[in-house]
């Protein structure tokens, strides 16, 4: 048994294997349950381990489903949709629904593992068009009252930090804009999630968006 878990939610049984391959080389465990049941799910294995559960929604019709999904499941926890396909706009929509990343029918392992690594690493995995769009939209920039709160706790470089990650960059992307490891950037990011209370950057953009 493996520290992480990967818990597929509404995954027809012929996608099974294929997750169960994936699940093996990233060395997670494989859970499946359903919608209804992945709450419960979800608090059994958040108290039996220590590392890190994400949850692989499938998603047929996802415009049709989002609105279906429990919104308690989304307080705290790590969301990757897996939808037949994929495009800019329902990306936006997925972010702004609460999920950290996005994989496909059609993507390369290769491609869903960086993605499933990505939301490990408190990091979101879409398509850097539709983060730049969702934050043009939503206008990811602090409010006054928000703005007020994050300068009061946090230094100068973890300012510039917050900036970057609501301009959509990535870890590798922020160490390679400011000259620094990627190490040092998930210190930074890790010390702006403890001192506004926020978790991951889900949180950290609907924090920045009010």
């Amino acid at each position: 048994m493996f520290s992480n878990n990967l818990l597929i939610v509404d995954f027809p049984i012929q996608l099974h294997g294929q997750f169960q391959h994936l699940a093996n080389l990233i060395e997670f465990n494989l859970i499946s349950t359903n919608a209804s049941s992945a709450l419960s799910e979800l608090s059994t294995t958040s108290n039996e381990e220590n590392g890190t559960t994400i949850m692989i929604h499938y998603l047929e019709h996802p415009l049709q489903e989002i609105g279906y999904l429990s919104a308690e499941l989304f307080k705290s926890n790590l969301h990757i949709a897996f939808c037949p396909a994929l495009n800019v706009e329902l990306e936006v929509i997925l972010i702004s629904s609460g999920f950290h990343g996005a994989i496909s029918v059609d993507d390369a392992i290769s491609h869903q593992i960086e993605c499933i690594k990505k939301v490990q690493d408190g990091d979101i995995s879409f398509d850097p068009k539709a983060v730049s769009k969702y934050i043009l939209q939503r206008k990811r920039i602090p409010s006054s009252g928000n703005r007020a709160k994050i300068l009061a706790v946090t230094t100068k470089k973890e300012q510039q930090i917050l900036s970057l990650i609501l301009h959509g960059l990535t870890n590798e992307e922020m160490a390679k804009e400011l000259n620094i490891s990627v190490n040092t950037v998930k210190m930074h990011v890790q010390n702006i999630y403890k001192k506004t209370k926020i978790k991951n950057r889900g949180q950290l953009f609907a924090f920045a968006a009010g």
